[in-house]
């Protein structure tokens, strides 16, 4: 119930979940454009009250924008129509949490940003790179967005990957790129602190759920073994939240596959992230919550 169905108009919202539904550049398991409406549709079936955070997240004003449009077999026309929406509701004033769709998506949603925000680094949380130069042949697939938004002169740190190619090691390492693999996490924990003191103040958070191990997110399109539980990621998003300004966030990736416990996960986390940054703005004072379904 918490935003696919329990909402608010938009001139009353704190908070845009803004669906992307594309899956153009996708290299294996296809289905990352039907991970916004399962992640909308499982969010119906959450508690409003979040017991861990002791507020409702939905009372920062919640508003479930319609889909972005995208054009069939046009790359550029698409993520044009994708940087326009997040614009329009940035224009506004809005918190932008958007639902993609394949990776490649973070490229116009971070551009967006640049356009309101004057810095800010990416928290990049996934379990490859993403920072091939090009990839079968297209320089915005979503195995080549990283290396699209460092180009840009963002700041990148990376979090939980294990595929990362020998050529995108020399390149992280060439520029000092933030890399906190998952092996390396689970040797020696996840460096919060670390992390923390990569990033720059204010942070766009892109959110990959492939990041998480399979055990726990098999719904993907590029499933890796070994990556980060549940409680790992909640707890660096609850410090990101607390100690830095977080303007944005994307999550991506979710291919539905029949497993609905998946797509719960999914939801839940972007409901936590939203409640999260509530009460990191002051949005909710107190314990504002509701026990009943809408």
């Amino acid at each position: 119930m918490a935003f696919g169905e329990f909402q608010v108009p938009l001139d009353e919202a704190r908070v845009v979940v803004l669906p992307v539904p594309y899956d153009l550049s996708l290299s294996w398991l296809p289905g990352a454009r039907l991970g916004p409406q399962a992640i909308l549709a499982a969010s119906k079936e959450l508690e409003l009250f979040d017991i861990a955070l002791g507020i409702d997240p939905s009372g920062a004003g919640i508003h479930a924008a319609p889909e972005v449009p995208i054009i069939a077999g046009d790359v550029r026309r698409s993520h044009e129509e994708i940087e326009h929406a997040a614009n329009h509701y940035l224009e506004l004033g809005k918190f932008l949490v958007a639902l993609g769709g394949d990776h490649s998506v973070s490229l116009p949603l971070v551009r967006a940003h640049l356009s309101h925000w004057p810095a800010f680094g990416v928290l990049h949380l996934d379990a490859h790179d993403d920072l091939y130069p090009e990839w079968q042949g297209s320089h915005l697939s979503h195995a080549s967005v990283m290396r699209r938004v460092f180009e840009l002169g963002v700041p990148i740190v990376q979090v939980g990957q294990r595929a990362v190619s020998y050529a995108s090691h020399r390149f992280i390492e060439e520029n000092g790129i933030a890399l906190f693999p998952a092996h390396r996490i689970q040797k020696e924990g996840l460096p919060i602190e670390a992390v923390l003191a990569a990033l720059p103040d204010r942070v766009y958070i892109s959110f990959d759920f492939d990041v998480l191990d399979p055990s726990e997110m098999p719904s993907v399109g590029t499933p890796l073994p070994g990556g980060l539980r549940y409680p790992e990621v909640v707890g660096l998003l609850e410090a990101v939240f607390s100690e830095k300004e977080v303007v944005g966030m994307d999550f991506v990736e979710l291919s539905p596959n029949g497993m609905f416990f998946a797509e719960m996960t999914a939801a839940h986390l972007v409901y936590r992230s939203i409640g999260l940054k509530a009460l990191a703005a002051g949005w909710l004072s107190g314990l504002a919550h509701s026990d009943q379904r809408q």
